[in-house]
């Protein structure tokens, strides 16, 4: 496959990490890259506000990290990022607006980081360029699904589209190398009607509502994963509360906190092996004091040193 060739990011460098923009040099565990432009339902849709997170995130990067050599207090695993090998691969490029395109070249991208063990790290962007990642994962077999989501992302097409920001799990049920799908923090109102959440149930996903995880705790979702999985996690970060995430555009009140969150990633990686981390649905523009993109980051950085000190 030919390596990717990327674009520039407009600043900094995520965490001040070396940036790759010909891949063919790649020998690093990790490659963090932004995935800008999900397919728009109308053309005054395009591009929105999301298409600028992966540079707004790389631009909090003093807040996030202070020293590539400082501890996680919350993991207490001894891993630092000095400890580990991630490159910033840049950002794929739109060229001429053909959006049909950069998905193709997400999907290539994510497939040729998955082909040498590297552990992809995909910032969108809307939620519709996790179809294209989740194609790229198809150079493996039995991939498990962890979304952590406000909304089911189950229409099988809005205005005419079917891979936009509200279908990426019917699409991954379409997929042969997608074994299970979890879907957590699901609540409130979004585009599902009650036959896509039928359709959900009927293929086998796994609802777990945040009412019921604030409930039952989140070893109630965890302990459903199946043992030794492969497990990739898409993060549309309007599954958090917009109290902890207020950077983003479907707001709505009831989602995970912070301890959660960290307790879902630290349990799925004791349950198997992470394989990679999507991020979609950041918004910049709602963003109040950069404390989404602090969070964000840190939470990528949770996943590197979870996995990568195994």
């Amino acid at each position: 496959m030919k390596p990717p060739i990327t674009k520039l990011p407009t600043s900094k460098s995520f965490l001040n990490l070396p940036i790759l923009l010909d891949w063919s040099n790649l020998k690093h565990q990790a490659v963090v890259f932004g995935a800008p432009f999900g397919k728009p339902y109308s053309t005054v849709e395009f591009p929105n506000n999301q298409s600028t997170a992966p540079d707004k995130l790389r631009d909090a990067s003093s807040r996030i990290l202070v020293d590539p050599h400082s501890v996680d207090l919350d993991l207490l695993s001894g891993s630092t990022l000095a400890s580990i090998s991630v490159a910033d691969g840049g950002n794929v490029p739109l060229k001429e607006n053909k959006v049909d395109q950069h998905y193709s070249d997400i999907e290539s991208a994510v497939r040729y980081l998955v082909e040498r063990s590297i552990f992809p790290v995909s910032v969108g962007g809307d939620d519709g360029i996790t179809n294209p990642v989740l194609r790229g994962l198809d150079v493996l077999n039995d991939v498990t699904i962890i979304q952590i989501d406000a909304h089911m992302d189950w229409k099988n097409e809005r205005f005419g589209e079917r891979h936009g920001y509200s279908s990426p799990m019917r699409r991954a049920s379409e997929m042969a190398h997608i074994s299970g799908i979890h879907q957590v923090g699901i609540r409130s109102y979004g585009s599902a009607t009650e036959q896509d959440l039928k359709d959900a149930k009927n293929w086998g996903a796994q609802i777990y509502l945040a009412k019921d995880i604030h409930e039952k705790g989140i070893e109630w979702f965890l302990g459903n994963l199946p043992d030794e999985g492969k497990f990739f996690i898409t993060l549309d970060v309007d599954g958090l509360d917009p109290s902890i995430m207020p950077g983003t555009v479907a707001l709505s009140p009831g989602g995970l906190d912070w301890r959660q969150i960290i307790a879902c990633f630290e349990g799925i990686s004791k349950k198997g092996k992470i394989i990679g981390l999507n991020i979609a649905e950041l918004a910049p523009k709602n963003d109040i004091n950069q404390i989404s993109m602090i969070a964000v980051g840190r939470l990528i950085l949770k996943c590197l040193m979870l996995e990568l000190k195994k």
